[in-house]
């Protein structure tokens, strides 16, 4: 009788456990929140770097205070694993002859540094993941395509995966533009964002990514004359739909060519974060919610919004949380955050959903 009782309690159990899976992945992608982590890629600066830079810090101005890029991140699939990360930013400089960053000029000053980089992958052609080249250039993938493997085979060993989403920033900005002394230095010159280049950028993508792997913004779409109609009209597809997928999102320079193809009905790998009077547009970005909650909560009805609880370490530092309120508050449905963990250097600020481990994404409805 009591083993008779066990196997009941235990198929009841697994019935509700069944039918709250049913019920969740039923639910469309913008009824629907994660974690994600902001610049993602990105290694602690060296303490030499931020012990100079602080030295010099009057000169840089309150905006480029060194220890506001005092953070790191862990390895993509570790962030994927461990923390339920569930959407990434990536910062990718144009190196078509792998010759851009070579060195790190930055370390001229500094005793006990080297401005060669010893990885060989530095000289590799293609697209590079750093912060700010030649000062803070500390990276977990120096090649976008390695940190998009590294994606790739986890979403392979975990094919039913909630959507992972891509936040892809195109820069060329770099010191070297502001300072005519910095430019004589050497420091590095890039290269700027063009229809060709962002060619390129799709290619790089799909020699990874099949475009059964992707959602893309043809998909989206569908039938729909575009992006904007399908949304207002039929709503984003349901997770169940898209589970195993990767979405990627693009932002920064000259970005805006890339959304006019997808108006024209090309057919690309990446969305493009836009505006609402866009018809392409299907992500917003409003990395700070505070005094804008109402506006973005009305648009996650049809929107998926990307925002930041933290920037710069401030947060941490403070244990101030009222940004990340504010995020809760705005139904923003991708929070980027630097602090998935805890740095214990400055306590214990840490983002999490209420009442969940960011094990698994949020239901918007919950709140």
């Amino acid at each position: 009788m009591f083993k008779l009782l066990i196997k009941i309690f235990i198929l009841i159990f697994l019935n509700d456990l069944f039918i709250s899976a049913q019920a969740f992945n039923e639910l469309k992608l913008n009824e629907v929140r994660i974690i994600a982590s902001h610049n993602s890629y990105k290694g602690f600066p060296h303490k030499k770097v931020l012990r100079f830079l602080d030295r010099i810090k009057d000169k840089l101005g309150e905006q480029n205070d060194p220890k506001q890029m005092d953070y790191g991140h862990l390895p993509l699939k570790d962030q994927l694993d461990s923390y339920g990360v569930r959407g990434f930013e990536l910062d990718i400089y144009h190196d078509p002859y792998g010759r851009l960053f070579r060195k790190r000029k930055i370390n001229a000053f500094i005793f006990g540094l080297r401005q060669r980089v010893k990885d060989p992958k530095i000289k590799t052609p293609g697209f590079k993941l750093i912060h700010i080249p030649d000062v803070d250039y500390e990276t977990n993938y120096i090649l976008f395509k390695d940190a998009l493997l590294e994606i790739k085979q986890w979403s392979k060993s975990n094919p039913k995966h909630f959507p992972i989403y891509i936040n892809i920033e195109a820069k060329s900005y770099t010191l070297r533009s502001e300072s005519k002394f910095l430019k004589f230095l050497g420091f590095s010159k890039t290269i700027p964002f063009s229809d060709e280049v962002y060619n390129q950028l799709d290619h790089e993508i799909s020699t990874v990514f099949n475009n059964s792997d992707l959602l893309t913004p043809s998909m989206l779409k569908d039938t729909f004359t575009n992006i904007k109609t399908r949304l207002h009209k039929n709503g984003w597809p349901t997770i169940n739909s898209c589970l195993g997928k990767v979405v990627f999102i693009l932002e920064g320079e000259n970005s805006a060519i890339y959304r006019i193809d997808i108006e024209n009905g090309i057919d690309r790998p990446m969305f493009v974060f836009g505006s609402p009077n866009d018809n392409s547009t299907a992500f917003l970005l409003r990395n700070y919610s505070m005094g804008h909650e109402k506006e973005m909560a009305e648009l996650s009805k049809h929107y998926i919004i990307r925002t930041r609880s933290d920037a710069g370490t401030l947060e941490a530092r403070d244990n101030n949380y009222n940004r990340f309120k504010s995020c809760l508050k705005s139904k923003a449905q991708i929070i980027s955050t630097d602090y998935y963990m805890p740095d214990s250097r400055f306590g214990n600020f840490c983002i999490k959903f209420p009442n969940n481990n960011n094990q698994s994404p949020y239901i918007l409805k919950n709140e």
